[in-house]
């Protein structure tokens, strides 16, 4: 328009001049460019009826773009790279075979997605992934027979689906999407129409009313188990895994309760019927390992299996030794001991002088190799010593658990009335470990320190001489470290005058 108002001689003021220029320089990221025989509308580009076999390049700033009934066979990874601002694209009627992974990239304010009315049979997993805000989805009068698991989970926005008219082959693996039409119809968010073509009971169906019993589904079962493996540095492992199902079950396996990646380790490798190989092996390779079956409509698992692996044999040697332990009795003890070595020592215990543990259910052996005894009692003290063997040598740790008891009274002193002047005896004796220790209060308070106020060594208050200011209350106290225990008794005096003497 600028080059015919120029040629036809017309003059510009200098403002108006400045603008096309402006306009000139620009390109299509301020004008919007139009593909040739194509209408455009502000951002709408309507490209019908053109027999186009590809797509055309349009303004970033398009909103709506039509391309129906043209004669597009294949979309290319990026075909409307960038165009951001897309909110509706029609494809409908064209020859359109197949939705390649990243068909629509950067399509991020996309909201309605028409495909009807052409050749589609396939679709890859990712086509739809990249489409948070698409609501309407029209992918009906198609060929499509299959949809792979997860093809429209990701379209969190969706309230319209039509996969009606297609030639879907209705069988277990079908399962996913018969669930997630049935999640649309009671959530009420989305409406979706999606109909069998095979096999010919379940013809014209809707694929929401499908009940995995109606689509042959069978829960993974396992038919051989693995087994329980030794090996040495270097060698080959194979742990045996079949399972059956409809649809036929993926294997998975699992170490330790992680899922194996076979792409992480080229040693390991998953054989056709289900079976986990593992070359070269190594002492990383050994654990806990365990065979997952898993379909759409569920998942088994095998029981756990061991690989024990044996490099180089090497001597025992103590991981953790066991210490000197205290323990009250009544409650319970642990010597923790655990060795490494080629082969896996075995560990045992005996007690005291060699020998071995009394058969009592009270002390067991740890998985780890620990000692653990429970309500202890007072014999359980004393020496213990963990042996660590295999067939190249044997080691040894020695450690005391040794045994405390809160103090008890043996002997408990009682109430005595005493003739002034004569000698009063208060036996107390405890029991305890460590041995507790007698202590005498009168009143709560020290014994006055006189000679008449004896404590023998076995614990018995002696006062002798006693007069009536000695009337009162004592206390015998029975100290240890672990605890003390405390009884009072009641000393009364008799005067002579009061009794005849």
């Amino acid at each position: 328009m600028l080059a015919m108002a120029l040629r036809a001689g017309q003059l510009f003021s200098p403002c108006l001049l400045t603008v096309a220029l402006l306009l000139l320089v620009s390109g299509p990221q301020f004008v919007l460019s139009c593909p040739s025989r194509c209408l455009c509308f502000r951002t709408t580009v309507r490209c019908m009826h053109l027999n186009l076999e590809t797509v055309p390049a349009v303004s970033l700033q398009t909103t709506i773009l039509d391309l129906r009934f043209n004669k597009i066979k294949d979309l290319q990874p990026g075909s409307f790279k960038r165009l951001k601002n897309l909110n509706t694209l029609l494809l409908n009627n064209n020859h359109i075979r197949r939705i390649p992974r990243g068909a629509f990239e950067d399509l991020e304010n996309l909201k309605y997605l028409y495909l009807h009315f052409n050749n589609i049979d396939s679709l890859e997993p990712e086509s739809f992934t990249q489409l948070p805000k698409l609501e309407r989805l029209f992918l009906h009068n198609n060929r499509i027979t299959q949809l792979v698991p997860g093809t429209f989970t990701q379209l969190q926005s969706m309230k319209r689906l039509r996969l009606d008219s297609n030639s879907l082959n209705c069988d277990c693996e079908l399962l996913w999407l018969a669930d997630l039409l049935k999640e649309y119809a009671e959530s009420g968010n989305a409406q979706a129409a999606a109909t069998c073509d095979y096999p010919s009971r379940l013809q014209g169906r809707s694929v929401a009313t499908l009940t995995a019993q109606e689509l042959n589904c069978e829960v993974p079962r396992i038919t051989s188990e693995p087994r329980d493996v030794d090996v040495t540095s270097g060698n080959t492992v194979y742990f045996t895994c079949r399972a059956e199902g409809n649809p036929k079950p993926q294997i998975i396996w699992l170490r330790n309760n992680n899922a194996l990646n076979m792409r992480d380790d080229s040693r390991l490798n998953l054989l056709e019927d289900g079976t986990l190989m593992i070359q070269n092996t190594r002492e990383t390779d050994q654990g806990v390992y365990q065979c997952m079956a898993k379909n759409v409509a569920g998942e088994v698992k095998t029981s756990e299996v061991t690989l024990r692996y044996f490099g180089a044999p090497t001597r025992p040697s103590f991981v953790i030794q066991p210490q000197n332990t205290e323990v009250l009795v009544g409650e319970s003890v642990t010597l923790e001991c655990s060795a490494t070595g080629q082969p896996q020592p075995r560990v045992s215990w005996t007690k005291g002088d060699r020998t071995p543990l009394p058969n009592d259910a009270r002390i067991n052996i740890t998985p780890s190799g620990g000692l653990f005894i429970q309500n202890v009692v007072q014999d359980d003290g004393g020496q213990y010593t963990c042996f660590a063997s295999n067939n190249v040598d044997t080691i040894h740790a020695t450690a005391y658990i040794i045994v405390q008891a809160i103090p008890q009274f043996t002997v408990t002193p009682q109430d005595q009335s005493a003739l002034e002047g004569h000698t009063v005896d208060f036996p107390c004796e405890a029991s305890g470990y460590p041995q507790p220790v007698i202590a005498w209060t009168r009143g709560g308070s020290p014994l006055p320190l006189d000679r008449r106020h004896v404590v023998l060594s076995s614990g018995t208050l002696r006062i002798t001489r006693v007069a009536a200011h000695d009337e009162g209350q004592y206390e015998c106290q029975a100290v240890s470290p672990v605890g003390t225990v405390r009884t009072s008794v009641q000393l009364s005096i008799q005067q002579r005058g009061k009794d005849g003497g």
